[in-house]
């Protein structure tokens, strides 16, 4: 069987600051930087990305912005494409720093890209949800939600709206899980990313609310190695049917443990990239499903495929 790939969770642009026109321009390069990120991939995602020492969480921070610069244009984005075989890359925007509009433009120049779309919570909800529905009828396939670096709990009379947008047209929405400081101390905009609203039980309490939608927890649940417990638990305990989940971070053993808890149809390989470079992720699914092409085929595409009507 040929192995087909969607990575169904990548960002295109700078999601942390409004950094206008990255997406268009070459790639920016740096002299070399501790990048924990890369570590992380050499060391099989044996470990949390996130760490309480705040030494080290600060060098996260500062790789995470320099690879927003280093690999989020369109021109490093295609190389990367080109580079690990991947058919099709889901393209997150996060509002207000990057847009609907510029992921749409960045398909047009380059099919293998999807755009979701992002809530501008700038604007009252009629208008918002307006908005959104033109998204739609552009070709947003799906709706993408930040509640930190948004500023908006999932929780939120905002986020309601956005989500009722899609979720009454069967389309999905994914949302970031886990506590994660995307600003150092001191910096103007950490204030303004309370990272408490990527606690699990926020997205628990949506996808309670509508039980019914395509909700689709980020990292699995968070990415400090224990969240997809507890979200299967509450995911069986509940009986929710309409529950996805995505294996960015997770190495091979993790990845065939989601399939156990949340079922095979229900697993969609994705890297963050450019925060993961992609090809250890791809390795590591290979590896989990190795012996079984079907199901390989399932949680690097036909999972994918069936969400965004490919």
């Amino acid at each position: 069987m040929k192995r087909r790939i969607i990575d169904f969770h990548t960002h295109l642009g700078d999601i942390f600051h409004d950094s206008r026109n990255i997406i268009f321009h070459p790639p920016l390069k740096f002299p070399p930087y501790q990048d924990p990120f890369e570590e992380l991939a050499r060391d099989r995602y044996s470990r949390a990305l996130v760490t309480e020492n705040q030494e080290e969480q600060n060098i996260l921070i500062d790789a995470g912005q320099l690879r927003t610069w280093e690999y989020g244009s369109l021109e490093a984005t295609r190389q990367a494409l080109d580079a690990n075989g991947i058919d099709y890359a889901v393209s997150l925007p996060v509002m207000p720093n990057s847009s609907f509009e510029e992921a749409l433009a960045a398909s047009k120049l380059e099919p293998r890209i999807i755009p979701f779309t992002s809530a501008d919570f700038r604007l009252p909800i009629p208008e918002m949800a307006r908005k959104l529905r033109r998204d739609i009828a552009l070709g947003a396939k799906g709706l993408k939600l930040h509640p930190i670096l948004q500023n908006v709990p999932l929780t939120d009379e905002r986020t309601y709206a956005a989500v009722e947008v899609f979720g009454e047209l069967g389309l999905p929405v994914t949302a970031h899980c886990g506590i994660n400081d995307y600003y150092k101390p001191g910096s103007r905009y950490q204030a303004l990313a309370p990272k408490e609203y990527g606690e699990l039980h926020y997205m628990l309490d949506l996808i309670e609310r509508y039980p019914d939608y395509v909700l689709i927890p980020a990292h699995a649940g968070g990415d400090c190695g224990w969240e997809y417990e507890q979200l299967a638990e509450a995911v069986g305990k509940h009986g929710w049917k309409n529950v996805y989940t995505d294996t960015s971070f997770k190495n091979a053993e993790v990845m065939r443990r989601l399939v156990e808890l949340f079922g095979e149809d229900k697993i969609l390989f994705a890297t963050d990239y450019p925060f993961d470079g992609i090809t250890q992720s791809v390795a590591a699914c290979e590896e989990a499903f190795a012996g079984d092409p079907v199901m390989a085929d399932k949680v690097f595409y036909r999972n994918s495929a069936r969400l965004l009507g490919l």
